[in-house]
């Protein structure tokens, strides 16, 4: 498991909502998160829909988090990956919700190593099953990072 970690540019692909707890927390998964991608343990990847849709979300929601947001993205070993098009998107499709095909898609054209989602009734084991993507929550994830250093990476 700990060779999974030894590769120099690991990507984390990260949905809004991961973006948005993180911008509104300073303890909680979502935050370590973010903390451990400017610290450079791996490059968080998103893409253009999904900053605009943490941005819309927290000037309507969480005004008082914009500011955190803002320095937060411009901390992070950034990757912003194109919205995918049409097709791709309607490829997956049959196995996600319609609003979530295009993550979906972004992250397994950008080849992520993983996607990192709070919504777990969407992204589904079914669903990393048939993107081939390990698909976590960011505490799993944290907790997954603690059991690496743990046996001694």
């Amino acid at each position: 498991m700990a060779s999974e970690w030894q590769a120099p540019d690991r990507k984390i692909f990260a949905d809004a909502n991961v973006l948005i707890a993180g911008a509104d927390s300073d303890s909680g998964a979502s935050h370590v998160v973010l903390r451990l991608a400017e610290a450079g343990f791996f490059t968080l990847v998103v893409s253009r829909q999904v900053l605009d849709e943490a941005e819309r979300n927290l000037r309507k929601k969480l005004p008082r988090a914009l500011p955190n947001f803002a320095i937060q993205m411009s901390r992070i070993r950034l990757e912003i990956v194109p919205d995918p098009g049409v097709d791709e998107v309607r490829l997956w499709e049959p196995i996600i919700e319609t609003k979530d095909a295009p993550i979906l898609a972004a992250a397994v054209s950008a080849n992520a190593d993983r996607l990192l989602t709070l919504n777990t009734k969407d992204f589904t084991p079914e669903v990393a099953d048939h993107s081939g993507l390990i698909i976590q929550t960011p505490g799993e994830f944290i907790q997954e990072v603690r059991h690496i250093i743990r046996a001694g990476l």
